[in-house]
């Protein structure tokens, strides 16, 4: 291993990604602390002060990264959690493209190019290294850039079902918000912590955050984060059948999301509007408005919401015994949840048609569906693999 040789360009890189928190790093990280700093990554590598591992990734040697932190620059650490911040929102506006967003950087910051599931296989192939980064930033006092990673993070902790990375990064990212004074911010991860707890169905953790997100929003009158909150509120009292609480919830955040004018959330709102009129057994209300927000799901290319607005109208056909309307509703979830990568969604969709299959006579598919469900829910360590189990067995026994 050797330092003395290196060229000035090599030296600088080498001494600055010293700082990176993680295990390895892309090569374009390079490019952050030292303008063309890939280019240099080959001669770090012949010289052994870096090796190469697949996938354009490199990673220093113990020795190497304890030599070189004796010498690292105090800006080191600060610029490459802000390319990484960057680098999170580039593949964010590809995963999660009709949400509303706090940051400025979103409008500075192109796009990823590819599809949402290419940009969430991107983001997780960093998932150790963005804990990492959070936690360090966090340390350093750099709480703004902690507060945008977890704005940007959203996508990849909810669609790919991380948890304990979820929960990591947005409580650290809580304590960030509130040293900044920025109950914006506040609001908008106390309500993404919420759903941390809302999708492990620890329904009461939920409703405390969200309840503290809403606080946080109202006292600056954040509109938007407000309707959001109040309507993330109506899922945790959906979940546990508080159906007229849940009503109540949506019809306040009605007003609000209009007032803020953000289409998506006006979109989302209804759909879950619909979803409670039908659990309270106001059937043709519910049936004739999940079939107009499906519509507008697919008008606007949210293939995401087209399958979970697909599901909702399979649970609503079955609640009034339409079997056969709810099986065809629920097939093309299935399909859309499948194509999308959502494991968690899929295995949703599944105990539906487990349902709607069953009550249509056919205990062959039901079963089938039920198994699918269960193996998904223990790759996932989720909970629910337990209550999966239970309906298994009891299928099995009939």
């Amino acid at each position: 291993m050797s330092y003395e040789h290196l060229s000035p360009r090599a030296s600088h890189v080498f001494l600055m990604l010293a700082s990176y928190p993680g295990a390895d790093f892309p090569g374009a990280l390079a490019n952050a602390v030292q303008p063309g700093g890939e280019a240099v990554l080959g001669e770090l590598v012949r010289e052994g002060l870096l090796r190469a591992v697949p996938g354009g990734r490199y990673r220093y040697s113990s020795l190497a990264r304890a030599h070189a932190l004796q010498h690292a620059e105090g800006t080191a650490l600060e610029r490459i959690v802000a390319w990484y911040l960057d680098y999170a929102v580039a593949a964010d506006k590809a995963v999660s493209r009709f949400r509303w967003r706090l940051s400025p950087r979103y409008e500075q910051v192109a796009a990823f190019p590819g599809t949402d599931v290419e940009a969430l296989d991107l983001l997780e192939a960093d998932r150790a290294s963005f804990v990492s980064l959070v936690r360090a930033a966090h340390e350093s006092g750099m709480d703004e850039l902690v507060v945008g990673l977890c704005e940007a993070l959203w996508g990849l902790h909810f669609h790919r079902k991380h948890y304990t990375d979820w929960k990591t990064v947005n409580e650290l990212g809580v304590v960030s918000a509130q040293r900044l004074g920025d109950r914006r911010a506040e609001g908008r991860i106390r309500c993404q912590l919420g759903f941390h707890h809302l999708e492990l169905d620890e329904v009461e953790r939920a409703v405390e955050q969200f309840d503290l997100a809403l606080r946080a929003d109202r006292s600056v009158q954040h509109h938007q984060g407000m309707a959001t909150d109040l309507e993330s509120l109506a899922l945790a009292h959906y979940g546990v059948g508080r159906y007229q609480d849940a009503l109540d919830c949506l019809l306040a955040a009605e007003p609000l999301a209009v007032r803020a004018g953000q289409e998506q959330q006006i979109a989302l709102r209804g759909h879950h509007y619909y979803r409670v009129l039908s659990a309270l057994g106001r059937a043709e209300e519910a049936l004739a408005g999940l079939t107009g927000t499906l519509h507008a799901m697919r008008e606007r290319g949210d293939r995401y919401n087209e399958g979970r607005v697909l599901t909702s109208l399979g649970e609503a056909q079955l609640r009034v015994g339409a079997n056969r309307a709810a099986i065809e509703a629920l097939t093309p979830a299935l399909a859309i949840m499948q194509e999308l990568r959502r494991l968690f969604q899929e295995a949703v969709v599944r105990e539906v048609l487990c349902a709607a299959l069953l009550a249509a006579g056919d205990r062959g598919g039901a079963v089938a569906h039920a198994e699918h469900a269960l193996a998904i829910y223990q790759v996932l360590d989720h909970p629910r693999a337990n209550s999966a189990a239970q309906r298994l067995e009891r299928l099995n026994q009939r």
